[in-house]
């Protein structure tokens, strides 16, 4: 028997469980970059992620519309210049919420009694004008939709049994002014085409630095930016 062969051929199971395992557990959102081992493609994690787990009832006010349906938002920080941008988003929230997690009041009031109430995500990615950490409360314009999402066979169904949960990415293009993910604010708008925007969801954020801030206003940003 030649044992150097099967040596090998053991490492190289390892390393493929071991990917497997890495690829399977953590945040369904990757980002763009894939990895094979052993003839198995896997894309890898973000280096740092983020979730804002969020409720919206019948009496929850839109913050806007986007193609006349009525648009909910949420507001990033990004501290620094990233290679790539994921942002994911499932209804109803499926995880439990960490320390390190941004929760809304509504969803510690109503998830609790509304577990299960979902709607279909439609989200959107655009970058605002806001650079400025300490000017954030004031506002800005959107410059640019940099990407959207209707519906992801990467995040799992929901409880209807319909792949109608959200997956974006967006890869920086230094040379590009619009395409380029710089510091600042990005707003994700959040809709549906399908349902009305009732329950809870879970939106998280995947990037390659830590710092990410996610809140539901500009004044709530801007004070978790600078708390401390």
């Amino acid at each position: 028997m030649n044992f150097s062969i099967v040596k090998k051929a053991v490492l190289v199971a390892a390393m493929a469980t071991s990917l497997t395992a890495c690829m399977t557990t953590g945040p369904a959102l990757k980002s763009s970059n894939s990895e094979s081992v052993a003839g198995i493609e896997a894309r890898l994690p973000y280096a740092n992620y983020a979730s804002y787990f969020g409720y919206i009832d019948k009496g929850t006010a839109p913050q806007g519309t986007y193609k006349e349906k009525d648009a909910y938002y949420l507001f990033v920080w990004v501290p620094a210049a990233i290679d790539e941008i994921g942002v994911s988003m499932v209804s109803p929230a499926s995880g439990t919420p960490s320390d390190t997690d941004f929760v809304s009041d509504a969803y510690t009031k109503l998830n609790e009694s509304n577990p299960d109430t979902f709607f279909d995500t439609y989200i959107v990615l655009d970058r605002l004008d806001i650079v400025d950490s300490a000017k954030i409360s004031k506002g800005g314009k959107s410059l640019q939709t940099l990407t959207y999402n209707d519906d992801s066979s990467e995040l799992p169904a929901n409880p209807g049994g319909s792949t109608y949960n959200s997956l974006i990415r967006h890869v920086s293009e230094v040379s590009s002014p619009t395409k380029a993910l710089v510091r600042g604010v990005y707003r994700i708008s959040f809709t549906s085409f399908r349902s009305a925007i009732e329950g809870s969801f879970e939106a998280t954020v995947g990037t390659n630095v830590p710092g990410i801030k996610i809140a539901k206003s500009l004044e709530e940003l801007q004070a978790l930016v600078n708390e401390g």
